[in-house]
């Protein structure tokens, strides 16, 4: 390769670096969000013991509200902080496509890896949310592309360097997410199997990081063990049926937009197809060919492990989104078959970018379609210190995203949720404060919700109707004439 080649090639490389970590960037700049979100941002609004003892009565590990807190406290508590806060492992993966995998498969793989992560399906959404799926995404991904980096170096200080990264980046995903740890824990096992059969005199190395990772991840592993007892008792996904593991085995490929859907499983089958040519039909002995199939193969591992536990424990624990950690994987397999020819390469890279389009289009209109506004100055401006608030339907979602927004602003009042109902009654009554109710789209208050209301001389006034990223609600308050705020 000529100088200049090289030096084009950097070009390319670092402006698609700039370009795809700004189309991450361009989706946090709203006051959207849902259930879970509003759960993680309203745990970190407290200072960093109760962040701690909040995050260990949680069920996952306790890294990503640790780094949330630090962020906010040094940013300041602002929903574009969370969001940032979540885009900046996507923009650490893209850097690790554009250093790491560049240097070990080449300028094309490199582009088509940091296209993938950033266009593909599942990427845009879960690299905005204020949740730890980017961040367990990164480690998994990095645990995976230095496992190789392993396999692949010669005895010296690289070498050393890439088993410290490679261990480091593992315990890491286990500190973030248990999916994120159970995909690092293939990219182990697929180390034993190569040193077990190729490089035995290194399996010394491999046991040594072993031992080293359960030292490292040890203080997490009890927390973990702890949570998944508790986990027994309350907490319960869907069963994985075969309908369900058919979608699950899909979903990486899912768009939403049918010709989307149908063009990312087009790329994925492409790079099957080369797969099988290089190593079955030309019979080629291409380490990275292997490599690539090793970290493709790893997302239908997890999967299947997921649908495994989910049998054998009481209360299932697996869903499709513990799936997103792998999926940096099945790209990278995918990006290194159909990097392997300019012509395969450059039409990935077009199909990408089409993807892309409709992607983004996806999440542009998840993000920005709705805006929350209106319901912050309302609850501004109406809320006083000390008011109660009781949500009727979707009570975790209402209970988690109504008290959030009035977090956001430090001169507002903040709402407290208090449940049921009669207890809210209870509460509002002891205080000389008022009682707020929300009505989610598609409910209604039950009969046994008014009676109560009517026992206690009360009635509901519709004061406003929230709109904001997927739900709609009504939103009352609860008066009589001792009731009513001057």
């Amino acid at each position: 390769m000529s100088g200049s080649d090289n030096k084009t090639e950097k070009t390319v490389i670092w402006t698609a670096f700039v370009l795809l970590s700004a189309v991450f960037v361009s989706l946090v700049w709203n006051n959207n969000v849902w259930m879970d979100e509003a759960f993680t941002a309203s745990l970190v609004h407290t200072d960093f013991a109760h962040v701690i003892s909040r995050s260990m009565a949680d069920t996952l590990p306790p890294l990503y509200n640790i780094i949330l807190k630090i962020m906010t406290s040094v940013f300041g508590y602002k929903l574009y902080v969370m969001k940032l806060t979540s885009v900046i492992p996507m923009v650490l993966t893209i850097y690790i496509g554009a250093t790491a995998v560049r240097r070990r498969f080449g300028f094309l793989t490199s582009l088509l890896f940091m296209m993938f992560v950033t266009f593909m399906p599942l990427m845009l959404y879960y690299g905005v949310e204020i949740r730890m799926y980017s961040l367990g995404f990164f480690f998994a991904t990095a645990s995976g592309v230095y496992a190789y980096e392993v396999a692949s170096a010669e005895e010296g200080t690289f070498f050393r360097k890439c088993w410290i990264a490679f261990t480091l980046f593992s315990v890491l995903a286990g500190y973030s997410h248990h999916f994120s740890f159970v995909t690092a824990a293939f990219c182990y096992l697929y180390l034993l199997l190569y040193f077990f059969f190729f490089k035995r005199t290194r399996l010394r190395e491999w046991f040594a990081c072993l031992a080293a990772t359960f030292v490292l991840y040890l203080p997490c592993l009890i927390v973990t063990v702890r949570q998944i007892m508790m986990v027994n008792g309350y907490f319960s996904m869907p069963d994985v049926d075969l309908p369900m593991f058919v979608q699950y085995a899909l979903y990486p490929f899912t768009v939403g937009i049918t010709p989307a859907s149908v063009l990312c499983l087009l790329i994925m089958v492409s790079g099957l197809g080369v797969c099988i040519y290089c190593t079955i039909i030309r019979k080629e002995k291409d380490a990275d060919m292997i490599f690539a199939f090793c970290a493709f193969t790893v997302y239908y591992g997890v999967l299947i492990f997921g649908t495994v536990i989910s049998k054998l424990m009481s209360a299932n624990i697996f869903v499709d989104r513990y799936l997103f950690f792998s999926t940096g994987l099945l790209w990278l397999g995918c990006a290194v078959w159909l990097g392997r020819s300019k012509k395969t390469g450059i039409a990935a890279a077009v199909a990408a970018l089409v993807v892309g389009i409709f992607t983004y289009h996806v999440m542009y209109v998840t993000e920005y379609a709705q805006n929350a506004d209106a319901e912050i100055e309302f609850l501004r401006n109406n809320i006083s210190e000390g008011d109660v608030y009781y949500s009727i339907g979707g009570h975790e979602e209402m209970q988690n995203c109504i008290p959030f927004y009035t977090y956001l602003d430090p001169d507002a009042a903040e709402l407290t949720f208090v449940y049921p109902l009669e207890e809210a009654i209870r509460t509002a009554d002891e205080n000389g404060t008022t009682l707020w109710l929300s009505v989610l789209d598609g409910y209604e208050p039950s009969g046994e919700d008014m009676k109560m209301l009517e026992e206690h001389g009360l009635y509901m006034e519709k004061e406003a109707d929230f709109e904001f990223d997927r739900y709609r609600c009504a939103f009352y308050r609860v008066t009589r004439q001792s009731f009513v705020k001057k």
